[in-house]
């Protein structure tokens, strides 16, 4: 029965599922066919650029998937559940994109084009922010219902990431561990809302 709803879900959400592994194999691709004609210190701040794209699609991804649906009470009716519906759809988008940055990770560093490359560790940068950003925008899309909310503040989630906090903080595991533990409590907090079932039918009533 779980494998029969995951599956379910997984039909329903298979194009946001390969997103990732599309824009995985686009990046490394044009790693290669740069890494023919540029030095490497000119290709890494291309390569910079291009795996912030896989962070800001896993949000926008995760935003669509948490809101807009018309069926909310109806599955409140049934002993499936409105919460249970959004964790797998979070889990499932979370977990294709977290695949995806490992692999895009372990191809560039194979590469030597890794950004800021100190070694196996800095998985946990592209992986940690990836996690951040979806377990916030989880957050957001349980609290407002809004796809437009959710979708502005990945954005913004991203934004200070990329712009505030990275800058400062440039040990990968110190850059991500305070951030993963708040997104973490944020998303359990969710957790515990979406578990309201008037309130999840009220909610989109009064969109």
């Amino acid at each position: 029965m779980r494998l029969a709803f995951v599956g379910i879900q997984l039909k329903r959400l298979y194009r946001l599922v390969l997103l990732p592994f599309i824009l995985t194999a686009c990046i490394l691709l044009a790693g290669l066919l740069l890494e023919g004609s540029w030095s490497p210190g000119r290709i890494r701040p291309v390569m910079m650029a291009l795996t912030q794209v896989p962070v800001i699609a896993a949000g926008l991804s995760t935003a669509f998937v948490l809101n807009g649906d018309p069926i909310v009470e109806l599955t409140e009716s049934t002993p499936t559940g409105w919460r249970k519906v959004q964790v797998t759809r979070l889990l499932i988008i979370t977990g294709a994109f977290l695949a995806a940055a490992g692999l895009l990770f372990i191809g560039l560093h194979l590469m030597r084009l890794w950004p800021r490359d100190q070694g196996w560790v800095s998985i946990i940068t592209p992986v940690g922010s990836i996690f951040i950003v979806n377990c916030l925008v989880f957050l957001i899309a349980v609290l407002t219902m809004s796809m437009p909310t959710s979708s502005l503040a990945s954005i913004a989630i991203w934004l200070f990431l990329c712009f505030i906090w990275d800058p400062y903080i440039t040990d990968p595991v110190r850059q991500r561990l305070v951030p993963m533990i708040i997104a973490a409590a944020g998303a359990i907090f969710g957790w515990k809302i979406c578990s309201d079932a008037e309130r999840n039918v009220v909610k989109v009533a009064a969109l």
